[in-house]
């Protein structure tokens, strides 16, 4: 077999394997453990020492770079919750979107549907897309480079949030806003919805309490999400001149934006098609909520990963927006980022989020097992490496303790808090189970496989 082909092989399997590991950090981010922002941060991090081993180590892309670009995903989580059915054609005025119509549905266009669900994948994860662009670009950046992210970001989103979203909002999808505010004159309150938006400004918590609330106030932050993404990605491009950045950050919001729209189609066949006329077109195995987000994952996994192979490489300058920071300070911010908070979070939360609401000594005693495995990566990382983590080859340790992640998680989501009962032979035989179980067997062998390196690639 000649070289050529050998490494394309290894190219299009490497892409499956970024695919299929995405799939599993999605599904998981859907789970109680890993929900909510909490569940970008684990996704985040995953998926960015996936790229380590993938694309190679590069000496700017440290321990706390590492814990940054986790970190960044969170930054930047909409919400979704009444925005995926929609592309029925169907708005429920009632936000039961997930149980039997209101008897007089709202009828919507799904075009309209399907431009707030690309939305809400173009406004998923710009900053991270940027941060791992970042690691393997040869522009060299400083404090303000992050400052103009973060200020670029919050500010063109709070500033839509009060405009121009409820414009486009209205032109895409009048209904929302409707709907809204035909319940809102039933409660008594006969101010515009724009005027209810201000005066309980992003509080999506208060949005709930009125029906239609939920949803006008999900899809203001969609669109506001989108438009804050594309500001940061013009002025990574613009601004802070970074080229390489800024077309991975597109490619990644690109990525998101196409797979949550995709894998919607999982809904649309569960919901009965078009105006939900039918009962559901899928197979009692095939979980649709589960599927399309392990099918979200799995698009955007690939093709980011396809992104980032093909990327041509630029020279690894050196770093300098902690150049002026203490190495001692340094070293200890980089272990408390890396090994503290970020590995630490993903180590304890899942069982403790999944234990919380059992009897009390499971959750004591899943509690104190949970703590006893930080501490104990912790302590052997620290004993191993020492502190001084920017001699440590960050690509060695990720080889084994990826693997190791994986194998803890899917522990976790089989066993944690799950009954042994009827439910769960149901649930070894849905397809998301089947689908997480081959991920995660597929990405450990793909790391035992993966070489280990001496030292910090100098490319």
């Amino acid at each position: 077999m000649s070289a050529t082909k050998s490494n394309k092989l290894k190219n299009i399997f490497t892409v499956l394997v970024g695919a299929m590991l995405l799939g599993f950090c999605w599904r998981f981010r859907g789970e109680t453990g890993w929900g909510s922002s909490w569940g970008l941060l684990y996704s985040g991090l995953i998926f960015t020492m996936f790229t380590v081993l993938a694309i190679g180590e590069r000496k700017r892309f440290d321990f706390g770079w590492l814990g940054l670009t986790a970190v960044s995903f969170m930054m930047t989580v909409p919400s979704w919750g009444t925005l995926n059915s929609q592309i029925t054609g169907i708005l429920y005025s009632e936000e039961l979107w997930g149980s039997v119509p209101n008897p007089t549905p709202n009828y919507i266009n799904p075009l309209s549907a399907i431009f707030l669900m690309l939305c809400l994948g173009f406004g998923l994860a710009s900053i991270w897309g940027v941060f791992l662009g970042r690691a393997y670009s040869g522009k060299q950046w400083r404090i303000r480079e992050l400052i103009i992210i973060l200020v670029v970001f919050y500010a063109v989103n709070y500033i839509s949030k009060a405009t121009v979203s409820h414009l486009i909002l209205n032109l895409v999808q009048p209904q929302a806003s409707e709907i809204y505010s035909r319940y809102l004159a039933e409660a008594g309150i006969h101010d515009s919805v724009y005027s209810v938006y201000m005066h309980h400004f992003d509080n999506l918590a208060w949005a709930k309490k009125l029906d239609g609330g939920r949803n006008y106030f999900s899809s203001i932050q969609a669109v506001s999400s989108a438009l804050s993404s594309a500001a940061v990605l013009l002025a990574v491009r613009l601004i802070i001149k970074d080229k390489r950045s800024a077309n991975v950050g597109f490619a990644v919001s690109g990525a998101f934006s196409l797979a949550i729209t995709i894998a919607d189609f999982w809904l649309y066949l569960a919901y009965g098609g078009y105006h939900m006329q039918h009962a559901s077109y899928l197979p009692a195995h095939m979980d649709s909520w589960a599927m399309w987000e392990y099918g979200t994952g799995f698009i955007a996994g690939g093709i980011i990963t396809l992104v980032l192979l093909k990327m041509k490489k630029e020279d690894d300058v050196d770093e300098l927006v902690f150049s002026n920071v203490p190495a001692k300070v340094k070293t200890v911010l980089t272990f408390l980022l890396s090994f503290i908070f970020v590995f630490g979070v993903n180590i304890v939360r899942p069982i403790l989020e999944r234990t919380k609401n059992s009897e009390k000594t499971v959750f004591i005693t899943s509690t104190a097992i949970a703590l006893v495995m930080a501490v104990v990566v912790v302590l052997a990382s620290a004993l191993k490496y020492g502190f001084a983590l920017e001699k440590v080859s960050l690509y060695n340790y990720i080889k084994y303790a990826l693997p190791c992640f994986i194998g803890y998680s899917l522990i976790i989501y089989m066993f944690v808090a799950r009954p042994f009962d009827a439910g769960y032979k149901y649930f070894l035989g849905i397809s998301s189970t089947v689908l997480v179980i081959i991920s995660a067997a597929v990405v450990i062998v793909w790391c035992a496989l993966v070489p280990k390196k001496k030292n910090i690639i100098d490319n």
